[in-house]
């Protein structure tokens, strides 16, 4: 709990820096992105993101705090809403996807999900064998 309130700290205190500090210069940072295609498999890429401008996701105004038990496994799903995953503690979690792809999301990474098609197959996720924290920020 103590890092999950460090961590929570540091973000709040990174969104309340003047406005000079964040117009500066953009920062490209490597994203993984997760995504169905048209024939309904699930796939994970890695794309740069431009962390320092607009990004076209407006409605990222709620985030939502989630712990994943030691033991979670789920099944085979889409994601219900188009959504960044930050892990904030833990050993983080894996997701498999349809097309046989499997990716460890350890802590600190970033996972944009856009695989939200129900009627998809989707994808599994997995626990990585202890508790972890993460941070839903639902995107439009």
């Amino acid at each position: 709990m103590r890092q999950l309130c460090k961590t929570f700290l540091v973000i709040v205190g990174l969104s309340m820096m003047p406005s000079t500090v964040i117009a500066q210069d953009s920062m490209v940072q490597p994203v993984t992105r997760m995504y169905s295609d048209v024939h309904g498999e699930t796939h994970i890429e890695s794309v740069m993101m431009d962390f320092g401008r607009v990004n076209g996701f407006p409605g990222a105004d709620t985030v939502h705090f989630l712990r994943f038990a030691a033991d979670m496994n789920v099944d085979w799903h889409p994601a219900p809403r188009r959504q960044f995953i930050v892990t904030l503690s833990g050993p983080g979690y894996e997701i498999e996807t349809s097309d046989g792809s499997v990716m460890d999301f350890p802590l600190g990474s970033v996972l944009l999900v856009e695989d939200t098609n129900p009627a998809h197959r989707g994808h599994k996720t997995r626990s990585l064998g202890s508790e972890t924290v993460v941070m839903f920020i639902p995107i439009e």
